[in-house]
Order: C-alpha cells, then sequence, then structure tokens
C-alpha cells in the first residue's frame, strides 16, 4: 500500500466553518466539486441523511447573499420561485422565510424527505416534489428560477441541458429571471483530478476521492461515510459524476432553449469569469414583459 503524507487541521470557511478535523492528502485541501444532484435517482439517497452536517450546506448559506446580491444587481423583485434541484431545501426556505411562493424540485426522494423536515420545523410551507429536472413541470409560471451548486454538472450530454433548459424557459414568466452555475473544465481538471479528501468529526467520517478523465471532460467522486450509531459505524457509498463544459456551449446552449443571457460571473463575486474561474454563475432571462 503506498504511504501518504497527512496533515491534520482544522476546517476554516470563514462564517461557515465546518466543526469537524480535515485531513489533506497529496497536499490538496478542497472537498470534491458535487453539489445536490437531479439525474441519478440512485445518488444522494443514503449521503442526504449527512448532507448538511458534513459541510455541504455551507455552500448554500453563502449562496443566499450571494443570490441577493445578483437579484438586487440586476434591479429584480419577485415573488414566485422555482428552486431547481433544491436538495435539502436551504436556499428554497431562505427565500420561503422571506415570503415567496418557492416550489422546489429535485430527483432524490431522500433529499426531499431532508427539505420538508426543516420546513416543517421552520414552520414555512415549501411546495416540494420529485422530478426530473429535464421533465419537471410546474402548475404555474414563476418569477425566478435557480439550479444551484453544480446541479447541472450532472447532466453529462449537451441534449441534456438542452432540456433542462427548455424546461426552465417554459415555467419561467417573460422578464423572469434563471440563476445557475456549473464547476468549469479548468476546475475539475486543475483541482479535483486525483484529489482525495478526508473530514473526521465525533460521529461522521468521511473520504473522497475523484479522477478526471479529459477526454469527456468528466470527473468520478467516489464518496465513503462511516457513520456513528449506537458506538458501531455504519458505511455508506456512492459515486457521483459530473462533466464539465465549455462557458460558449452553456450560454449556447440556453439561447437555443428560448432565455437571453444576460451577464456571466465567476462564481460568488461580481467579476466576469476568466481561464482559472473555478465555478461560473450565469443570469438569464426569458424575454418578453411579464
Amino acid at each position: 500500500m503506498r504511504k501518504v503524507a497527512m496533515s491534520r487541521a482544522r476546517c476554516n470557511r470563514g462564517p461557515y466553518a465546518v466543526r469537524s478535523t480535515q485531513y489533506a492528502l497529496r497536499t490538496t485541501r478542497h472537498p470534491p466539486p458535487f453539489g445536490k444532484g437531479s439525474v441519478a435517482l440512485s445518488i444522494y439517497e443514503r449521503y442526504a441523511e449527512i448532507y448538511d452536517r458534513s459541510g455541504q450546506i455551507g455552500f448554500s448559506l453563502r449562496a443566499i447573499p450571494y443570490l441577493q446580491e445578483i437579484l438586487a444587481r440586476h434591479s429584480f423583485e419577485g415573488h414566485t420561485m422555482l428552486d431547481l434541484a433544491c436538495g435539502t431545501g436551504t436556499i428554497a426556505l431562505a427565500f420561503a422565510q422571506q415570503g415567496w411562493r418557492v416550489y422546489g424540485v429535485d430527483a432524490s426522494a431522500a433529499m426531499l424527505a431532508q427539505a420538508r423536515a426543516k420546513a416543517a420545523e421552520s414552520d414555512v410551507p415549501l411546495l416540494l416534489s420529485q422530478q426530473d429536472m429535464r421533465s419537471f413541470i410546474l402548475p404555474e409560471p414563476v418569477d425566478l428560477v435557480t439550479c444551484l451548486f453544480d446541479s447541472l454538472n450532472y447532466l453529462l450530454a449537451v441534449e441534456d441541458l438542452q432540456m433542462t433548459f427548455a424546461r426552465v424557459a417554459a415555467h419561467l414568466r417573460p422578464g423572469g429571471l434563471f440563476i445557475c452555475d456549473m464547476n468549469t473544465i479548468w476546475a475539475l481538471r486543475e483541482i479535483w483530478d486525483h484529489n482525495t479528501y478526508f473530514q473526521d468529526s465525533e460521529d461522521l467520517s468521511i473520504i473522497m476521492q475523484s479522477e478526471y478523465s479529459d477526454e469527456a471532460h468528466i470527473v468520478a467522486v467516489k464518496v465513503v461515510a462511516f457513520v456513528r450509531r449506537d458506538g458501531l459505524y455504519e458505511r455508506i457509498e456512492e459515486t457521483h459524476v459530473e462533466r464539465g463544459y465549455p462557458e460558449r456551449s452553456v450560454s449556447a446552449a440556453m439561447e437555443r432553449a428560448g432565455l437571453t443571457v444576460l451577464e456571466s460571473y465567476e462564481a460568488f463575486t461580481l467579476d466576469p469569469p476568466n481561464s482559472r474561474s473555478p465555478r461560473l454563475l450565469w443570469v438569464a432571462t426569458r424575454p418578453g414583459e411579464g
């Protein structure tokens, strides 16, 4: 067995610090890039129960004020929203607590169960349904659609992107906004290829290993988690697969679906994308007046 150097450090992510011990293998300290997912029903089933406490919730907590900044930048006001691939519902809940009528769609029943529990605990209504992002149906058009935390990277063919964007356009009121993000090819290749991440806390240990195929622009992330229950550890194992796309390909797919791209950013900034941006955010609209 190959020996691997291991360094121990507290996981510090600003206001969203994970209260656990993080181990960095192969000198990397980055958790693999997968988000909430929407297509493969076999993933996010067992992992859903530990999703928030594994630290993944930190992305959504960081995204909420950033989304508000983006909406203000585009002078946008709305009242109805769809969070596509909503996962455990953190972003959907935040908007619902501000008075929005919020739909949440996700392919994972287990993730939706977590979202329902959080909504019930907060006494906030969420309109949740288990659907595929490529074919979802809502009972009404909405003012805003979000699809975040690289959920679109789980679509492994440009045709799937096209189908998803077409459904978004069909459910977005004229003048409404579509805000989505994706991991870039650069991030999958330069950050996540041959990456190993180990997180350890009192009742949860997680190992994530990722391998990247440059030919297909696809990264596979194997997740192995050990959850402590009654003094014993239960093993949870899943493999998540994401594909990176050139920015122009994503924008072109949106335009073909009937959306107009207003702007793209390096995610969590207001800066334009560059060749080393790890994550991009698009703001698009459905032309017309609502």
